[in-house]
């Protein structure tokens, strides 16, 4: 049971975030907007696939429309039939990533184009001489060491499941996919030096470590919940029998 609701809480999570992140805030051009046509509307050859390379390493297939300062605008790839409700055609949704977000895009042609250089180790800790990915897992394995999830994640997993465990298990499944997808403040990191948390590296792999300790949290809370439930509802059960 622990392992079923693991898997949907990480299912969940995966898919708000990346929905949440392709979704941006769209922000009004301004004069330093240039445009960037991609390759594969310059060589004419509609098929043809960019890459947008985000900062935290997922890659991106897409059709690259236009770079802002702020943003980047996208067709993802491969693209859906379009249609409206009545089946008519449509033109294909535009995403947007926050430039911010966004390392390097790879073109069709194989040209690249780096938006954001790649973070130096942050001065004066134990980080110096480590490259990105060694600073990304010195982060997860740390925050497995240090970080302990607020027990609430546990608990209100626990109760939201337990409480109305004769209707079934929704409310624990609801309640652990809201706390486990709000990703724990950085003061809650308990970091074994907060100045580490400055590196972009180090924190991305501690920050995610740190929300998958809370999902962990989470599913234990329901499996538990489960449990406890069950066995009071045999035993009410088993005592109205007996009446």
């Amino acid at each position: 049971m622990r392992t079923i609701f693991f898997s949907l809480l990480t299912t969940t999570a995966l898919l708000v975030a990346s929905f949440s992140q392709a979704q941006q805030t769209p922000v009004a051009p301004d004069s330093s907007t240039r445009p960037a046509i991609s390759p594969a509307a310059r060589t004419g050859t509609g098929t043809a696939t960019d890459v947008i390379v985000r900062t935290n390493g997922d890659e991106l297939p897409a059709r690259v429309l236009r770079i802002t300062p702020q943003l980047v605008r996208y067709l993802p790839l491969p693209l859906p039939p379009p249609t409206d409700s009545l089946g008519r055609a449509t033109a294909a949704d535009t995403l947007q990533l926050a430039a911010t977000d966004v390392f390097m895009i790879r073109y069709a042609n194989g040209t690249r184009e780096v938006l954001r250089a790649t973070s130096a180790p942050a001065p004066g800790t134990s980080l110096v001489g480590l490259s990105t990915a060694q600073r990304t897992a010195l982060g997860r394995q740390d925050s497995r060491k240090y970080y302990k999830p607020d027990k609430g994640v546990f608990w209100g997993t626990f109760g939201a499941t337990l409480v109305p465990a004769i209707y079934g298990p929704v409310g624990g499944i609801i309640t652990g996919s809201v706390m486990a997808l709000t990703p724990p403040p950085r003061r809650n990191l308990n970091a074994p030096e907060p100045a580490l948390l400055d590196d972009p590296a180090y924190y991305n792999g501690y920050r995610k470590q740190a929300q998958n300790r809370k999902l962990g949290k989470a599913a234990a809370g329901f499996g538990t919940g489960v449990a406890v439930g069950t066995v009071i509802l045999l035993y009410l059960l088993s005592t109205i029998t007996h009446i």
